[in-house]
């Protein structure tokens, strides 16, 4: 295993929070409604509530994703091949509906979202693809993409590896992300530790945030 110090710069590095809405991690919301477990992702919120607060007291941006699906969207239905929100039960066809509380911040972190200065709406998994995220990184000078949120084999993801192939730092924080199950979870941050970024505890992460500096070990 490798082992390296890393330094972190505040002025050059952000915090990218993916999706944490009532759809995808209340247990009322419409994904927890069919039965799926949203445990992994409820659980995330006090994580992501300590890194927020802890990166706005370093310096660090805070930047939200949004989801936002529309009822009228036909997109969906130009596919000859089924697409994911129309594969059985758990993704319903109401999720995360624009201006629906199934698209609202879950309320633990409503306010922290609310006092931010950058909320991307994005309408697919990667918070990259069609939105101003990417002109906003380069406009604020950030190099570096601190990850947490859901879900992380969709939306965190797809998110990472886009990140990675732009050339940005990707560092995923491993309790800050949460998927339907522990197997799919472990999978999906093996794979980008080893590809398209680091994955880091919470307690490395927060060292790094508050001290600047941490050892990072590659796989």
């Amino acid at each position: 295993m490798m082992r390296s110090l890393y330094n972190l710069i505040p002025e050059e590095t952000a915090l990218l929070v993916i999706d944490m809405q009532n759809g995808y991690c209340h247990l009322n919301g419409s994904i927890g409604s069919t039965g799926a477990d949203v445990s992994q992702m409820n659980a995330t919120i006090p994580h992501v509530k300590k890194l927020v607060e802890e990166c706005r007291a370093a310096g660090i941006l805070d930047i939200w994703t949004k989801q936002h699906h529309y009822a009228d969207d036909i997109t969906k239905e130009k596919h000859r091949i089924l697409p994911h929100n129309r594969r059985g039960k758990t993704v319903p066809k109401n999720l995360a509906i624009k201006n629906s509380w199934d698209s609202q911040f879950v309320d633990e972190l409503k306010e922290l979202a609310a006092t931010s200065e950058e909320i991307i709406i994005k309408h697919r998994f990667s918070a990259f693809l069609d939105t101003r995220l990417e002109t906003l990184l380069r406009m604020k000078g950030i190099n570096t993409l601190i990850v947490c949120g859901v879900v992380t084999t969709h939306c965190v993801e797809s998110t990472v590896r886009d990140g990675y192939q732009k050339d940005y730092d990707m560092i995923v924080v491993n309790e800050g992300v949460g998927a339907f199950s522990n197997e799919a979870n472990r999978a999906s941050l093996k794979l980008m530790n080893q590809y398209f970024g680091i994955v880091i505890s919470q307690e490395e992460a927060l060292k790094l945030i508050t001290e600047k500096q941490t050892l990072l070990n590659y796989a």
